[in-house]
């Protein structure tokens, strides 16, 4: 069969491109025919599978968006496609993997209706859902119940994922000693707590919410702390602040693709998000035993009450929160090498079971 893979914009790094990026190869190594359907393309390309990159001069990110669900429409018109799956809201999708929450539940209210921007993803979400036979994959059943409070959906034709991560970022003795090894390379006194940090948005998941916390501590209890930044957001603010608050130790790693050895080396994943749907960076540190300090907004926020070691901060008052947070873990006589993780989190393929249900759901 011939699927269609659509996404905004693809970059190695981001949460839905890789899952949107693992489904598809996982697609393809049963056997199907793949298209690309996206704005710009990072990395390298398969060169058996076809890619349709729209050239665009949209200048705004609602314009673009519209643009590229326009090209979806015309592309499925002219290629025959078996089926399209998308991992951003567009019309003509077949099937849709939410990778974000409701729209129209939680950003399209008061004013914000008056806006072009939010007209059009409004509209966009609005003229997906009402495709009678659109299938849907939900990352948590918070979110399912979202989207349900807007549309009139068929619970037949959705399923909610199980939390799940590839075994290769399961806790490891062996991994682990040599991810420590590697710590202390990067720190310049083995005595620092290493918080890890890791967001292709550094806004959105709250970088300036942790600097802003540092900022009430004492310079002994900065100087306690390394900040690891992992991503490719732009740093130079977030650079500035950290560099006015000399006891702090920080590094900007960019873009990795390879997180495990992040992971195993860090005492604490810490994820202040203003918003998140799910956050497979939450599942994959719980199977590294990893703790988390994150705000209950996360989809995978639960995993944190499965270890003792985890945090959980409201979305009132981030930031006080946040730097309790670090004082309490200063005054601990001992930080722990790890927590507890989560049992909820399952050695599975998430991309192995999205392929076994889109082949189902077409087939049927």
């Amino acid at each position: 069969m011939h699927f269609a893979f659509a996404i905004t914009e693809y970059f190695p790094i981001g949460g839905a491109q890789r899952d949107f990026i693992a489904v598809a190869t996982a697609m393809a190594k049963r056997g199907h025919k793949i298209s690309v359907i996206t704005t710009a393309w990072q990395g390298e390309q398969d060169p058996s599978w076809q890619y349709f990159i729209l050239d665009h001069n949209e200048k705004t990110n609602h314009g673009q968006l519209q643009a590229l669900s326009n090209y979806v429409l015309e592309l499925k018109t002219k290629n025959g496609f078996d089926a399209v799956i998308g991992f951003t809201k567009m019309t003509g999708l077949d099937i849709y993997f939410a990778a974000d929450n409701c729209f129209r539940a939680t950003k399209y209210k008061g004013l914000n209706k008056l806006l072009p921007r939010y007209r059009t993803y409004a509209n966009i979400e609005s003229s997906l859902f009402a495709n009678q036979n659109l299938n849907v994959f939900y990352l948590t059943e918070i979110q399912q119940r979202q989207y349900q409070s807007c549309f009139k959906l068929d619970d037949a034709k959705s399923v909610i994922l199980p939390v799940c991560v590839d075994d290769s970022f399961r806790y490891d003795k062996q991994a682990w000693l040599t991810a420590r090894t590697w710590r202390q390379s990067q720190l310049s006194d083995n005595n620092r707590i290493a918080l890890l940090f890791v967001a292709a948005d550094f806004k959105t998941k709250g970088l300036d919410r942790i600097i802003d916390a540092f900022s009430l501590l004492d310079k002994e209890q900065q100087a306690r702390f390394s900040l690891w930044i992992v991503g490719t957001g732009k740093s130079s603010q977030y650079q500035k602040k950290l560099d006015q608050m000399v006891n702090i130790e920080y590094h900007f790693f960019g873009g990795q693709s390879e997180l495990r050895q992040f992971y195993l080396a860090a005492d604490y994943l810490v994820h202040p998000a203003r918003k998140e749907a799910a956050g497979m960076v939450l599942a994959e540190a719980m199977a590294a035993r990893l703790p988390l300090c994150v705000t209950d907004c996360c989809g995978y926020a639960f995993l944190a009450k499965d270890d003792p070691e985890s945090v959980l901060l409201k979305q009132d008052d981030v930031i006080s929160q946040l730097a309790t947070f670090l004082k309490n873990t200063v005054t601990k006589s001992a930080v722990p090498d790890r927590g507890n993780g989560s049992e909820q989190v399952l050695n599975v393929s998430r991309a192995e079971f999205c392929a076994d249900k889109i082949e189902a759901w077409v087939n049927e």
